[in-house]
């Protein structure tokens, strides 16, 4: 999470190796989406 919104700033982000890029103020939608993807990511290989 950061408050660097910029697309320049969501590219060096994601060469940095972050998976995903959240800007603050949150969406709520997004937050709560990202969280599934990777909890049922998890939940997945755990099985």
């Amino acid at each position: 999470m950061t408050a660097n919104a910029f697309d320049e700033d969501v590219d060096r982000c994601m060469e940095a190796g972050m998976n995903e890029h959240l800007a603050k103020p949150l969406e709520l939608s997004k937050l709560l989406s990202l969280l599934h993807k990777y909890f049922e990511k998890q939940a997945i290989q755990q099985s």
